[in-house]
Protein backbone atom coordinates (compact mmCIF):
# COMPACT_ATOMS: atom_id res chain seq x y z
CA UNK A 1 0.00 0.00 0.00
CA UNK A 2 2.81 2.43 0.88
CA UNK A 3 4.33 2.05 -2.58
CA UNK A 4 0.98 2.82 -4.19
CA UNK A 5 0.54 5.92 -2.02
CA UNK A 6 4.09 7.07 -2.85
CA UNK A 7 3.43 6.60 -6.56
CA UNK A 8 0.19 8.60 -6.33
CA UNK A 9 2.00 11.31 -4.39
CA UNK A 10 4.66 11.57 -7.10
CA UNK A 11 2.01 11.65 -9.84
CA UNK A 12 0.14 14.42 -8.02
CA UNK A 13 3.15 16.74 -8.15
CA UNK A 14 2.77 17.31 -11.89
CA UNK A 15 -0.86 16.39 -12.39
CA UNK A 16 -3.45 18.59 -14.02
CA UNK A 17 -6.95 19.01 -12.60
CA UNK A 18 -8.37 15.92 -14.33
CA UNK A 19 -5.46 13.77 -13.21
CA UNK A 20 -5.82 15.06 -9.64
CA UNK A 21 -9.46 14.01 -9.66
CA UNK A 22 -8.43 10.51 -10.78
CA UNK A 23 -5.80 10.39 -8.03
CA UNK A 24 -8.42 11.44 -5.46
CA UNK A 25 -10.71 8.64 -6.65
CA UNK A 26 -7.89 6.14 -6.39
CA UNK A 27 -7.09 7.35 -2.86
CA UNK A 28 -10.76 6.99 -1.89
CA UNK A 29 -10.79 3.45 -3.31
CA UNK A 30 -7.66 2.52 -1.35
CA UNK A 31 -9.10 3.98 1.86
CA UNK A 32 -12.29 1.94 1.49
CA UNK A 33 -10.45 -1.21 0.46
CA UNK A 34 -8.24 -1.38 3.56
CA UNK A 35 -8.68 1.51 6.00
CA UNK A 36 -5.99 0.36 8.45
CA UNK A 37 -3.30 -0.16 5.80
CA UNK A 38 -4.32 3.09 4.13
CA UNK A 39 -4.00 5.11 7.33
CA UNK A 40 -0.63 3.52 8.12
CA UNK A 41 0.61 4.25 4.59
CA UNK A 42 -0.64 7.84 4.75
CA UNK A 43 1.09 8.33 8.10
CA UNK A 44 4.34 6.94 6.67
CA UNK A 45 4.01 9.25 3.65
CA UNK A 46 3.39 12.24 5.90
CA UNK A 47 6.42 11.37 8.02
CA UNK A 48 8.54 11.08 4.89
CA UNK A 49 7.27 14.47 3.72
CA UNK A 50 8.25 15.93 7.09
CA UNK A 51 11.76 14.48 6.83
CA UNK A 52 12.14 15.77 3.29
CA UNK A 53 10.92 19.21 4.35
CA UNK A 54 13.41 19.30 7.23
CA UNK A 55 16.21 18.43 4.80
CA UNK A 56 15.16 21.15 2.38
CA UNK A 57 14.99 23.68 5.19
CA UNK A 58 18.50 22.72 6.34
CA UNK A 59 19.81 22.98 2.78
CA UNK A 60 18.15 26.37 2.36
CA UNK A 61 19.62 27.64 5.64
CA UNK A 62 23.11 26.54 4.61
CA UNK A 63 22.85 27.89 1.06
CA UNK A 64 24.15 31.36 1.97
CA UNK A 65 27.12 30.22 4.05
CA UNK A 66 28.44 27.17 2.21
CA UNK A 67 30.21 29.28 -0.44
CA UNK A 68 31.92 31.18 2.38
CA UNK A 69 33.15 28.36 4.61
CA UNK A 70 35.28 25.37 3.70
CA UNK A 71 33.13 22.26 3.54
CA UNK A 72 36.36 20.29 3.41
CA UNK A 73 37.44 21.78 6.76
CA UNK A 74 33.99 21.30 8.24
CA UNK A 75 33.74 17.67 7.10
CA UNK A 76 37.26 16.72 8.13
CA UNK A 77 37.47 18.48 11.48
CA UNK A 78 33.97 18.03 12.83
CA UNK A 79 32.78 14.79 11.22
CA UNK A 80 36.07 13.05 10.32
CA UNK A 81 34.57 12.52 6.85
CA UNK A 82 35.08 13.74 3.29
CA UNK A 83 33.34 16.70 1.66
CA UNK A 84 31.59 14.18 -0.61
CA UNK A 85 30.08 12.54 2.47
CA UNK A 86 28.77 15.94 3.61
CA UNK A 87 27.26 16.81 0.23
CA UNK A 88 25.68 13.35 -0.13
CA UNK A 89 23.73 13.99 3.05
CA UNK A 90 22.96 17.60 2.25
CA UNK A 91 21.58 16.66 -1.18
CA UNK A 92 19.92 13.38 -0.15
CA UNK A 93 21.95 11.38 -2.68
CA UNK A 94 21.49 7.64 -2.98
CA UNK A 95 24.30 5.78 -1.21
CA UNK A 96 24.18 1.98 -1.28
CA UNK A 97 20.56 2.19 -2.43
CA UNK A 98 19.40 4.48 0.40
CA UNK A 99 18.96 8.24 0.61
CA UNK A 100 21.83 9.66 2.62
CA UNK A 101 20.70 11.97 5.41
CA UNK A 102 22.17 13.71 8.39
CA UNK A 103 21.20 12.05 11.64
CA UNK A 104 19.83 14.16 14.48
CA UNK A 105 23.21 14.01 16.21
CA UNK A 106 25.00 15.03 13.00
CA UNK A 107 22.72 18.06 12.67
CA UNK A 108 23.65 18.97 16.25
CA UNK A 109 27.36 18.57 15.43
CA UNK A 110 26.86 20.79 12.38
CA UNK A 111 25.10 23.43 14.44
CA UNK A 112 27.84 23.42 17.06
CA UNK A 113 30.53 23.52 14.37
CA UNK A 114 28.97 26.57 12.73
CA UNK A 115 28.70 28.30 16.10
CA UNK A 116 32.35 27.56 16.84
CA UNK A 117 33.45 28.77 13.39
CA UNK A 118 31.34 31.91 13.89
CA UNK A 119 33.03 32.58 17.21
CA UNK A 120 36.46 32.13 15.62
CA UNK A 121 35.54 34.58 12.86
CA UNK A 122 34.20 37.08 15.37
CA UNK A 123 37.30 36.82 17.54
CA UNK A 124 39.55 37.28 14.51
CA UNK A 125 37.52 40.29 13.36
CA UNK A 126 37.91 41.88 16.81
CA UNK A 127 41.67 41.30 16.77
CA UNK A 128 42.00 43.21 13.49
CA UNK A 129 40.59 46.42 14.97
Amino acid sequence: MIDTIKALKIRARTANRKELEAIDLEMDRLALENPKAFSEAMLAAANQTSVTLDELILKDKLEKILPIISVSYLSKNYFKKTPQWFYQRLNGNLVNGKEARFTVSEVQILSNALKEIGQKLSTSANLIL
